[in-house]
This record gives structure tokens, C-alpha cells and sequence, in this order.
């Protein structure tokens, strides 16, 4: 029976991934945009593409994010003490911010073969990462580590993912700002609640997103490509996230260094192999 504990309801687990991977698929229909729309603000023009299909990633993302609750809702220690959304909230935010992520990406994509494999991979990660959640759900798991782990390195790869998409389409800055600092936000809230296991550091998320959107603003008028763009982008995230949390576990300086280095040299490697 403790062996059940680390696989959810197979029906309502299905049945969740099954609808987002379908939802997700609706979005090769979806067309690029249905017009141009332009303002002023204090005599300064904003131009930006508006349409009601624009609002169809936060349609998925919601639908995902109430089904990921009704999964996890039925995991064995949910039973014994009883959960409702909100308590459960922390667990099904990175569920559906990687819906919401995958969508945008997609619209975003050229409806090609490899919008089909972006796709594939795409809710594979969905199921991957609601997996991990089932599994951090109870912390004397034996596979509480291991989830907790995989859920670090997805939310940072989920972080690339958005933060290429933006760069690669036409998003505006004023629009791709906000998404970057509340992407960068929940994951460094999640990220190092999941590594230090010491409550809900809301102080430390907050400066590493604003910091985050700084760095994204700077980094706009540059001249990278998506990919080196998005790799300085989740470096630096990383590398915040690392500070932040050896800061909380007072580490001594040399350990806390170690880490974040070894980030920075590999992302500077990859960005001069891929230039």
C-alpha cells in the first residue's frame, strides 16, 4: 500500500492530463492575431496586439491549475488531513504556470513539425511536473528528495522556455516584463522553499523577480538571440535562487560561491558555443 502513495488516482490523473494535452493542441488553431490596437499614455503611444484568443493561455492555465488540485486533493495524506484549494495552492502554481508558459510558447511557434514535437515534449513536462508535485506532497516520502529536485530543474527549464518564446516573438516590452517578473517570482518562491524547507520566503522572491526584470529590461536592447537571451535570463535566476538560498541556510562564503560559479561559467561556455 505505501508503494500506491507515490502514483495518484489513475482516472483522475488521466483525465486532467488528457484535457490540458487536448486544450494545448487547440492552440495550432488559434491565429496569430486579429488586429492592431494603438493608446497614449501621457502623450506617449502604446501600440499593442489585442484579441480574445490572447486570452486563451489563462483559460488553460486555470483549467489546469483546478485540475492538478483535484489530483493531488487525493493523494493518501490529503485523506488524513483533509486539503482544499487553498492550502494546496503552492503545489498546483507551477502546474499551471507551466500550462500557461507551454501556450504562449506555442501560439508563439510556427505552425511546423517541430511545433508537433514542441508540443509532445510540452505536456510531457505538464505530467512530469505534476508528478513531482504529487510526490513532495508528503515530506517522509522516500521520493520526496528526488521530486523536489526535479521540480527545481523544471521550474528553471519552464523559465527558459518562456523566456525564449518572449524574445522570439513579437511581444512588447511592456508586456513581457511582467510576465518575467511573476514567472521569476513563483519559481524562486517555490524554488527555495523546495531546497531549504524553511517556510515561504516572500521577501527574498520578491527582490529576485524585481531584479530579474531589471536584468530582462537591460538585456532587451541588446543584440542576443532568443536562446542566448533566455540562457542569461534563467542563469541569473538560478544563480539569485542559490544565493538566496545559501544566505538562509548561512553558509560559509566558500560553499555559497561554489554553486552560482559553476552556473556562470557553464552558461557563458554554452552561450560562446552556440554564438
Amino acid at each position: 500500500m505505501e508503494g500506491k502513495s507515490n502514483i495518484p488516482d489513475i482516472a483522475h490523473f488521466n483525465i486532467v492530463t488528457a484535457f490540458t494535452a487536448l486544450a494545448l493542441g487547440l492552440t495550432f488553431a488559434l491565429p496569430p492575431s486579429s488586429g492592431q490596437h494603438a493608446t497614449e499614455i501621457f502623450g506617449v503611444r502604446f501600440s499593442f496586439d489585442f484579441n480574445l484568443y490572447a486570452l486563451f493561455p489563462v483559460f488553460i492555465a486555470v483549467i489546469a491549475l483546478a485540475g492538478s488540485a483535484w489530483v493531488l486533493s487525493g493523494h493518501t495524506a490529503s485523506t488524513e488531513k483533509p486539503r482544499n484549494l487553498w492550502t494546496l495552492l503552492p503545489n498546483v502554481i507551477l502546474p499551471g504556470l507551466s500550462v500557461f508558459i507551454l501556450s504562449i510558447t506555442l501560439r508563439e511557434m510556427a505552425r511546423s513539425g517541430t511545433w508537433w514535437v514542441v508540443y509532445v515534449l510540452g505536456s510531457l513536462l505538464f505530467v512530469l511536473v505534476l508528478l513531482a508535485e504529487y510526490n513532495v506532497l508528503d515530506n517522509q516520502s522516500e521520493t520526496h528528495p528526488a521530486a523536489a529536485l526535479g521540480l527545481v530543474a523544471l521550474s528553471q527549464a519552464l523559465f527558459l522556455i518562456l523566456s525564449v518564446a518572449l524574445r522570439t516573438g513579437r511581444t512588447r516590452l511592456f508586456i513581457v516584463i511582467p510576465l518575467v517578473i511573476l514567472a521569476s517570482a513563483f519559481i524562486s518562491l517555490r524554488s527555495i522553499r523546495l531546497r531549504t524547507q524553511d517556510g515561504w520566503k516572500l521577501e527574498h522572491a520578491l527582490i529576485i523577480a524585481i531584479l530579474t526584470g531589471q536584468l530582462a529590461i537591460g538585456l532587451h536592447y541588446f543584440f542576443l538571440t532568443p536562446l542566448q537571451y533566455g540562457l542569461v535570463l534563467t542563469a541569473a535566476l538560478y544563480v539569485m535562487v542559490s544565493l538566496a538560498c545559501g544566505v538562509i541556510q548561512r553558509l560559509k562564503p566558500s560553499e555559497l560561491l561554489v554553486e552560482p560559479a559553476v552556473m556562470i561559467v557553464l552558461c557563458i561556455g554554452i552561450i560562446f558555443l552556440i554564438r
